[in-house]
């Protein structure tokens, strides 16, 4: 597909630039490790030819070939690979405030969670209207079509295919990471957590009592928040000593660590190896 009077568009208001896309095409080299960008956002992918494996955090991985989608929820630490050759991924930016057509939203597949749904990640294939959706998208974006009105045409058009294709259950397990009845209340400790050392400091930056905040981050995320707060920043640590580049005592300072002794023994206790093992084993 060409696109006529490049710079006509290119020049206009409406216009959107990388940072500012609905949707992103990537082309993955095989067997290179990749780190997520915009974490601020969360992801419907699409993947479109060849094969992904997947590492959310520390503890939960996908392994996936063509012709699948995934999530990436926001402020999640995530790193893949291709594992074959020309490997092709679609993205596309969402927020839970979003419809999945005109009567169902997003946030009514909170009624459908099973109980034992566990914080397990789940995929969907790719039926034939989505993969022939994606294809064609791919190569207008490729070309250049850049429009915000183009861009939102089609992120409504490819939810319409998610709401007539898979059932609710389906689609509930598939959104199970960013959905929940307190979503805002979610959404503000995936924002914040990082600004504090202990629970006791964010429940101070909620303006709660701890025995309320205890309550509610238990009702909102099924685990108590201390140990979901260790777990996501041991996630973003793990991050930063394998695919960063501040040195070891930055990085202690950075995550609250009275020395970088003291991180050496977390990360052996939690990680099986000290920073430097961490580091020098993926290089």
């Amino acid at each position: 597909m060409s696109l006529h009077y490049i710079s006509e568009h290119t020049s206009c208001l409406n216009y959107l630039s990388e940072e500012q896309c609905i949707f992103h095409v990537y082309n993955l080299e095989k067997d290179k490790q990749c780190i997520r960008r915009y974490h601020d956002s969360s992801f419907i992918v699409i993947l479109l030819s060849g094969g992904i494996a997947i590492r959310y955090g520390i503890n939960r991985s996908l392994s996936l070939e063509k012709n699948r989608l995934f999530l990436l929820p926001k402020n999640l630490p995530v790193d893949y690979m291709a594992t074959k050759e020309n490997t092709t991924l679609l993205l596309c930016t969402f927020s839970t405030e979003l419809k999945l057509c005109s009567r169902y939203s997003i946030q009514q597949l909170e009624n459908h969670i099973p109980v034992d749904a566990g914080n397990k990640l789940y995929s969907l294939p790719a039926d034939s209207r989505i993969v022939s959706f994606a294809t064609m998208l791919v190569e207008a974006l490729q070309s250049g079509l850049g429009c915000v009105h183009y861009h939102c045409l089609k992120r409504d058009e490819l939810l319409l295919y998610l709401r007539a294709g898979y059932t609710k259950e389906q689609l509930a397990l598939f959104f199970y990471p960013v959905l929940g009845r307190d979503i805002d209340f979610k959404d503000f400790m995936l924002n914040h957590f990082m600004e504090v050392s202990d629970v006791k400091q964010l429940a101070v930056l909620s303006n709660m009592s701890l025995s309320t905040f205890n309550r509610r981050f238990k009702e909102t995320f099924h685990e108590t928040a201390k140990n979901w707060l260790l777990a996501r920043k041991s996630e973003h640590l793990l991050r930063d000593i394998v695919m960063g580049n501040l040195s070891f005592a930055e990085l202690a300072i950075k995550y609250n660590f009275s020395s970088t002794a003291y991180l050496a023994t977390f990360c052996k206790k939690n990680f099986g190896s000290t920073p430097y093992e961490l580091r020098n084993r993926k290089k």
